[in-house]
């Protein structure tokens, strides 16, 4: 199962997630749960990197493992609607896959 946790600054502002685990839907190069959680994770850490022009305290790339954590002196209005469209992203794919996702808040 993929566990995605989000992360929030003490004033409740989000400012990334950490992903761990496989989504076991099908076997490996099949897995369309697995690709569509890590495309759309790579997709927002490449737009935070590229479009909102964030210092990351954190990017991690492994197999089984994502985290994406943006320095708080980074968070702004692009931050928050890229990484809130990466939460709604997952809580629409959790909602048909709910035996392969689950979504916990930090």
């Amino acid at each position: 199962m993929i566990k995605i946790k989000y992360h929030y600054t003490d004033d409740f502002r989000r400012k990334g997630f950490t992903i761990k685990g496989h989504a076991d839907f099908a076997p490996i190069g099949q897995d369309i749960v697995c690709s569509a959680v890590t495309s759309n994770a790579i997709g927002v850490i490449n737009s935070l990197d590229r479009l909102a022009k964030v210092k990351f305290d954190s990017v991690i790339g492994q197999e089984g493992f994502i985290e994406c954590l943006v320095h708080e002196e980074s968070l702004n209005e692009k931050t928050d609607l890229l990484l809130e469209h990466f939460e709604l992203t997952m809580k629409s794919i959790q909602k048909d896959y709910r035996n392969n996702i689950k979504i916990l808040k930090k």
